[in-house]
C-alpha cells in the first residue's frame, strides 16, 4: 500500500519558525508555511524549492478563524504547528479555535523560553532600580509610565503597535523606533510622524555592542522591548541598557505561556511521523 503522507501547516514568522521549516525540509515531509507579511515570506523563500520535497507553498496574509478553517478543509493537515511570536495573542487564539472539534488535527504550539529577568508584576508595573528594569503589563501601561518621565526613548517592539507611542509628549523628537526593514514598517513609521534619524531600520536580533552603539548614539535613557527571548536578543538589550545607564522597559509576556520547546516538538513530530507511516489516512 502507498504511504500517504498528511499535510503540515506550520505558521511561522519566528526564528523557531524558520529552524522548523528547514527541520521538515531535512525531513521530506510536506508542510506549508502560513506568515503574516512579505518581508516574513522573503526570508523563507529559499526554503520553499519546487524542485525538493518538502515544503509545498508559503502563504502570505493575517487569517481570521474563519479563513484558517477554510485553508484546514482545502488542506486537510494532520498537525498544525503554532510557532508564531509569544506576543501575537490573537494568531495564537484563531489557531487554536480554528483547531478545535476537528477530528484527527493536532495543535503544537512553540514556546519561546523566556529570558533573564522574566516576571509578571500587576497592572501598574513594577521598577527594579538594582536591575535598571521596569516591568510592564502591556504596551498602553508603559506609555502612560513613559508620559511621566523625561529622556529620549529606544522603541524596539515592532511598527504594529507603534502608534501608542504618539501618546507621549513630543514623541517625534524623543522616541526613536527600530523596525523590520521592510515598506511596510517604514511607512507605518512615517504615516505616524517619524521621520529621519527617528527610523532605524535593521532586521535583528542585535548583539549587545549594536544595542549599546545605538543607546549612545542616540542618547537614550530608556529601551523599550518584549521579551523575545534568547532568540530574540533579549538578555543583549538589557545588557546594553544597563552598560549604557539607561533603564530597560519590559513589556511582560501575555497569556498562559502554554507550549512546547523547539526541541521538545521536533521530538513530537517524528513520533507523529512514525505513526502516520503505519497506514492512518485522513478522513
Amino acid at each position: 500500500m502507498k504511504e500517504i503522507k498528511k499535510n503540515i501547516v506550520l505558521f511561522a514568522g519566528t526564528t523557531e519558525g524558520r529552524l522548523l521549516a528547514e527541520y521538515l525540509q531535512e525531513l521530506n515531509q510536506p508542510f506549508v508555511i502560513c506568515v503574516a507579511t512579505g518581508y516574513a515570506r522573503d526570508l523563507l523563500e529559499d526554503i520553499c524549492r519546487p524542485d525538493q520535497a518538502g515544503c509545498m507553498e508559503i502563504r502570505q496574509g493575517r487569517l481570521d478563524v474563519t479563513e484558517m478553517e477554510q485553508m484546514f478543509d482545502e488542506l486537510r493537515p494532520g498537525l498544525v504547528i503554532d510557532a508564531t511570536h509569544p506576543y501575537a495573542v490573537e494568531v495564537t487564539r484563531n489557531i487554536r479555535i480554528a483547531c478545535s472539534g476537528r477530528k484527527g488535527l493536532r495543535l503544537i504550539r512553540c514556546l519561546r523560553e523566556p529570558g533573564i529577568g522574566d516576571s509578571r508584576p500587576g497592572a501598574g508595573g513594577v521598577h527594579m532600580p538594582g536591575a535598571g528594569v521596569v516591568h510592564m503589563p502591556d504596551v498602553e501601561t508603559a506609555v502612560t509610565w513613559l508620559s511621566s518621565v523625561t529622556g529620549n526613548i529606544l522603541v524596539t517592539t515592532g511598527s504594529k503597535e507603534l502608534s501608542s507611542y504618539t501618546r507621549i509628549r513630543d514623541y517625534e523628537q524623543r522616541i526613536y523606533a527600530r523596525v523590520l526593514p521592510s515598506e511596510e514598517a517604514v511607512a507605518r513609521c512615517r504615516s505616524l510622524g517619524f521621520e529621519g534619524r527617528h527610523i532605524i531600520a535593521m532586521q535583528g536580533p542585535f548583539s549587545e555592542e549594536m544595542n549599546l552603539a545605538q543607546l549612545r548614539e542616540y542618547g537614550c535613557a530608556y529601551l523599550v522591548t518584549k521579551d523575545g527571548g534568547a532568540a530574540g536578543g533579549f538578555s543583549e538589550k538589557i545588557k546594553a541598557a544597563r552598560r549604557a545607564g539607561a533603564a530597560a522597559v519590559v513589556i511582560d509576556r501575555p497569556g498562559s505561556g502554554e507550549g512546547i520547546s523547539l526541541d521538545e516538538i521536533k521530538g513530537q513530530l517524528k513520533e507523529w511521523m512514525d505513526h502516520e507511516k503505519k497506514g492512518s489516512i485522513y478522513g
